[in-house]
């Protein structure tokens, strides 16, 4: 009975392999005469490619040369080139491969689409020269003719190599508005219409100092505003004087002067709007135009750019911290290395908790001080007060009302919206201060 079965498997098993065979080994189609398959577009490589030429139909208006690190435009005038794009065209022709090829056909080109707005383009080398013109698209499919000059055959190539041919001066420009890093900057001034301020860095701690202030920057908000300033790049191009009255740049609406450790200068001048757009004129070069909304990024105020953190002291540094609330005033004193409230030893760890809650708490807004009422600071009286004292200095904080997310906190100077967390960290204090006053009293 297994006899029987015999040819049958092996049967079956021969068909598994033939099927296998067939998947993995396509059969070549049938090609109708003087047809190929595919063939490499330009046959070298992209290293070897010198320029890059653009036009209609054989006449080309605009010419890119390629070289290491750079590229740049040279026709038909000089610009610097947006590398990106002229590496990417040469990366696409190097890497297309025809769909087919008709050979020795290509008698009549007008009957492909080759007429005088067709796009062409022209790479050369240091020994050979490929020009390319591009024409309809096939009967049948999105495909394209693509000819090649001095060559009798037709050329079947994908259409998405059409925007490679079709690249105008304005995309090959480089749109970056610098064109190098800024360096380490030691230097920033800085003009908005309502706000002038100048930023300089410490030459001995490595922070920012805001000048004629007592104030420090936020180290995050200033690199912030030297990277968008860098990273602008340009919409359109506009190429215009900058003495035309038309960009209002004589009394711009932003102006930005950074310098670096190397004396090296970098300025910003922003002036009329123009729909989404905003004239600008980078070192003093011809306007264009960017993105309203980047150079919105760079507005700020002075608050905006200041350290985000409450004026404390180092932990070692404490000496008295008072807190005051509706309930009374508790006051420790550090004697011998240790807090003391009146008689009774307070744990370090509960005195750090307080004044690590102080030093972490970030500021979410600098208010004017006129507006104390809004914020339940017009009464001393009647606020919570945080008196913080070192040997040679004395920082007193009044707290009001708590509104969402934020304490509102004044100096002697501002109203300080502050998270709510600090108001918690301060009750906190205090209960353990009351506590450990009732622990003594029932010892």
């Amino acid at each position: 009975m297994k006899k029987k079965f015999i040819p049958t498997i092996i049967a079956f098993v021969i068909f598994v392999i033939l099927a296998i065979y067939s998947n993995y080994n396509e059969v070549d189609e049938i090609l109708k005469p003087g047809e190929v398959k595919s063939v490499s577009i330009l046959g070298f490589n992209e290293d070897s490619i010198k320029s890059i030429s653009f036009g209609k139909n054989g006449k080309f208006d605009i010419k890119v040369e390629l070289s290491s690190p750079t590229s740049r435009i040279v026709e038909p005038s000089q610009y610097p080139c947006d590398d990106a794009e002229s590496y990417g065209v040469a990366r696409h022709f190097v890497e297309l491969k025809s769909e087919y090829m008709f050979e020795n056909i290509a008698t009549d080109s007008t009957q492909y689409g080759i007429g005088t707005d067709s796009p062409s383009i022209k790479f050369e080398t240091a020994t050979q020269t490929v020009e390319l013109t591009l024409g309809n698209q096939i009967p049948t499919g999105n495909s394209l003719y693509l000819f090649k000059k001095n060559d009798p055959n037709i050329y079947i190539v994908p259409a998405y190599i059409k925007g490679s041919f079709e690249k105008t001066l304005a995309d090959l420009r480089d749109k970056a508005l610098y064109s190098e890093d800024f360096g380490k900057c030691t230097k920033i001034e800085y003009e908005n219409g309502s706000e002038t301020f100048t930023l300089n860095m410490d030459g001995k701690n490595p922070e920012w100092l805001i000048a004629n202030t007592k104030y420090t920057a936020d180290g995050v908000e200033v690199a912030n505003l030297t990277n968008n300033m860098r990273n602008l790049r340009i919409s359109n191009f506009e190429d215009g004087d900058v003495a035309n009255e038309k960009y209002n740049l004589a009394s711009p609406s932003l102006y930005i002067k950074v310098t670096n450790d190397a004396g090296k200068i970098y300025e910003i001048k922003a002036g009329n709007t123009y729909q989404n757009d905003t004239y600008v004129s980078a070192d003093g070069n011809k306007v264009q135009l960017v993105k309203s909304d980047k150079i919105n990024e760079l507005m700020l105020s002075l608050n905006d750019v200041r350290e985000k953190y409450l004026e404390v002291f180092p932990y070692t540094e404490y000496t008295e911290i008072e807190v005051s609330d509706a309930t009374g005033t508790l006051k420790i004193v550090k004697k011998d290395n240790k807090w003391l409230l009146g008689e009774i030893n307070i744990k370090d760890a509960d005195v750090k908790d307080l004044t690590n809650a102080l030093a972490r708490s970030k500021v979410a807004e600098y208010i004017d001080k006129q507006k104390l009422a809004d914020y339940g600071l017009d009464d001393d009286e009647k606020c919570g007060l945080i008196t913080l004292k070192s040997n040679d200095k004395i920082i007193k904080y009044w707290y009001g009302l708590t509104k969402g997310v934020n304490l509102y906190m004044k100096n002697e100077e501002e109203i300080i919206a502050i998270s709510t967390e600090l108001d918690t960290a301060i009750k906190k204090f205090m209960m353990r201060l009351r506590n450990a006053e009732v622990d003594i009293t029932k010892k």
